[in-house]
């Protein structure tokens, strides 16, 4: 055994090192799998690949260190929980096909599995000293890009897809995978906290309306007994009464003198009171009780529908007008009066410093919340899908706009046919837009005030709609400030 476990450390290939396959030797004294030293020779010069002697004839196998090696196989079989058989296991790519063992490491730069032996050898080439390790994958083709083959490295924002190194594109906005998913995961804890502080909402619902229906209980339930007790005494002072009265009348009736008896008997009542008689009042107010369910419930069904009225808007670059620029995480856009990007796309404005929101809304509710902040001008609402965007575009629904407007720091409008008005008592520093489809209606909010601005109704909107945007030109530097889209709290959905 302790020989074996010697000589077994020159029984791989130098080449491929794997255990020898049909070993060969040179004349030099080296000794290679057959197929190995064959491709060499064929790729190159016919020298050893160890001490670059000529190999002057082609070798052939060594019949005796064939043999030992086949026995040495027999012998020396390793355990067999390191082979790669069972389902769901991941092969090692560099294995001989005939001896391969299970991965314990996927390299995400080179696209391979490692078993122990040959992740050992990766990991000790200094040029792979980067590469990123994880636990075996399968199908790590599926992480390679179809067109250049190289592994899928970084985010395409506009195009919302993974690329290589080679897909990038003049203008593209790229990062790294691992920023775009920490950005997901960052959007998934939001909205599982929404869903927390939801729940939790209706907890505290709950709870506070259980002590709101326990309560009248509880009153009426003190208000009885103790009308009970004011009943008890008064009945146990009539009793006592009574038994005096019952005395009284035994003492007549046992009178013999005659006018006596005639003298008292005046002072007898000749009936008994009814006034001790007890009335209690036990009926229970069941109409409240269903009103103040049904406002439990109502309340808890707010607090649900708030939960899926929110939506997570995001800007469409591709539509933006050439003016605006949009912010890479695509939640703020502004206009600077120069050109950021290509025009002539036909998803593009091109005339009307506009910006689209990547949701498209077909049914159902949504609510989402833009800061509008100090800005003299801007104009926000939503798009039907098909409305024109190229030249000069007229704002009102019979077009496919419902928005409002600010222009010339406090005037502010409606744009329907035709405008409207509005005079408002503060000016909003952040605004909510509210779409109710099956009510076909788009509402706006001041969300600092908590005040409604205005409604759309009875609008046609035929199809998908998107929300729109549009921060106005920055004249004389007044407007610099951007349109940034909030993060939606449980304190804005309460308006």
């Amino acid at each position: 055994m302790t020989t074996a476990i010697d000589v077994s450390r020159h029984l791989h290939c130098p080449i491929c090192k794997n255990l020898l396959a049909d070993p060969v030797s040179t004349s030099c004294g080296h000794t290679f799998c057959k197929r190995c030293l064959d491709q060499h020779i064929s790729m190159s010069e016919p020298y050893c690949p160890i001490c670059q002697e000529p190999v002057s004839t082609k070798p052939s196998v060594n019949a005796a260190l064939d043999a030992l090696l086949r026995e040495f196989h027999q012998t020396q079989l390793p355990d067999l929980n390191l082979f790669c058989g069972e389902r769901g296991a991941v092969p090692c790519d560099i294995c001989d096909e005939h001896l391969t063992f299970k991965a314990v490491k996927s390299c995400l730069n080179c696209l391979l599995s490692y078993c122990d032996r040959h992740l050992k050898q990766h990991q000790s080439m200094v040029r792979f000293k980067g590469h990123k390790l994880v636990n075996p994958l399968e199908k790590l083709d599926q992480r390679a890009c179809n067109a250049h083959g190289r592994p899928l490295e970084l985010y395409c924002r506009r195009d919302e897809r993974c690329i290589c190194a080679l897909c990038v594109k003049l203008g593209g906005d790229v990062i790294p995978v691992e920023t775009e998913r920490e950005r997901r995961q960052a959007l998934i804890e939001r909205e599982q906290q929404d869903i927390k502080e939801v729940i939790a909402a209706v907890m505290e619902a709950l709870k506070s309306s259980e002590q709101v229906l326990l309560d009248p209980l509880e009153d009426g339930r003190r208000c009885l007994e103790t009308e009970m007790d004011e009943k008890t005494q008064q009945m146990q002072k009539d009793i006592l009464k009574y038994k005096e009265t019952i005395e009284s009348l035994n003492r007549t009736m046992d009178e013999e003198d005659d006018i006596f008896f005639l003298q008292s008997y005046p002072s007898v009542p000749t009936e008994f009171k009814d006034d001790w008689m007890v009335s209690l009042d036990t009926e229970l107010n069941f109409g409240t009780m269903r009103n103040l369910r049904a406002a439990l419930l109502a309340e808890i069904d707010t607090h649900l529908e708030k939960l899926s009225t929110v939506v997570d808007v995001t800007l469409d670059a591709d539509t933006a007008h050439p003016h605006l620029e949009v912010s890479r995480d695509s939640k703020a856009v502004r206009d600077t009066g120069e050109n950021h990007n290509i025009p002539g796309s036909p998803q593009q404005f091109d005339l009307v410093g506009g910006v689209l929101g990547k949701t498209r809304i077909t049914s159902g509710r949504a609510f989402w919340v833009v800061e509008v902040g100090k800005k003299v001008g801007w104009e926000l609402g939503v798009m039907r899908e098909g409305a024109n965007r190229k030249g000069k575009v007229s704002y009102k629904p019979s077009e496919g706009y419902w928005a409002i407007v600010l222009c010339g720091q406090n005037m502010y409008g409606a744009l329907e046919d035709p405008p409207v008005q509005l005079r408002l008592n503060t000016k909003p520093q952040k605004l909510g837009v509210f779409v109710d489809c099956e009510e076909a209606l788009v509402s706006f909010y001041d969300m600092v005030a908590l005040t409604h601005i205005y409604t759309f109704t009875k609008c046609s909107f035929h199809g998908a709609i998107r929300p729109y945007f549009n921060p106005h030109p920055n004249k004389d530097g007044n407007n610099s400030s951007p349109l940034v889209i909030c993060a939606v709290n449980q304190t804005d959905v309460s308006v």
